[in-house]
């Protein structure tokens, strides 16, 4: 029994690798939108959607603490993507804002679809169900940081706000994730990290993904 749980646990980490690796390919065309489903790829999509909206209602829907939202948001508004304005009927509330520049960004596609269609219909109910469960063991030992009530408060505020249909949309987006270029044999997988490993490792520091 051993044995499948190191194979599972290693075919996980290829994948996590093989993942990373496309993303900082897509990186190299894209910029710091290349992953539409983190950091600002994925904050420019959802306002894509939904131009204007309350940071807290962002943060949520996205996923992501307050503070890291408003880190990434102030790198966005010193390149002219977004702007930061006061609500005019609660000062208390800051509206993010898409410019006329984050609106003309074009954000790669996703091509994950192209992946998956190795897979029939039903092995990918059963896929999606298993990575539920596993996804459920990993929040169990994690739990999150706001309580039931809270959410629940914000996903109120946010319906109320944005309407229902909006609302709908933006949360659908959030529970799949956001997530088109070519990997180059160029780029070694996971084989890099075996001690007998004795090719190209490329340089990170051409990349700001992992600062996205």
């Amino acid at each position: 029994m051993n044995d499948v749980y190191t194979d599972i646990y290693e075919k996980f980490s290829t994948l996590q690798w093989l993942m990373k690796r496309h993303r900082i390919l897509s990186q190299s065309q894209f910029g710091q939108f290349a992953d539409t489903s983190r950091g600002q790829g994925r904050i420019l999509a959802m306002l894509k959607i939904q131009p204007e909206i309350a940071t807290k209602e962002l943060a949520y829907l996205l996923g992501i603490r307050q503070q890291s939202l408003n880190e990434s948001l102030k790198k966005m508004e010193k390149s002219g993507y977004v702007y930061r304005k006061q609500s005019e009927k609660d000062r208390r509330v800051m509206i993010v804002h898409l410019t006329e520049k984050g609106e003309k960004v074009e954000l790669p596609k996703n091509d994950y679809h192209e992946v998956l269609d190795c897979l029939g219909p039903e092995e990918l109910e059963q896929l999606s169900e298993f990575l539920s469960r596993i996804i459920e063991a990993f929040q169990s030992q994690n739990p999150s940081h706001l309580d039931d009530k809270k959410i629940e408060e914000r996903m109120n505020m946010a319906r109320e706000r944005m309407g229902d249909e909006q609302f709908e949309r933006l949360l659908a987006m959030r529970e799949r994730g956001l997530g088109h270029s070519k990997l180059f044999d160029s780029i070694p997988g996971p084989e890099r990290f075996s001690k007998d490993y004795d090719g190209p490792v490329p340089d990170r520091s051409k990349f700001d993904f992992f600062d996205s």
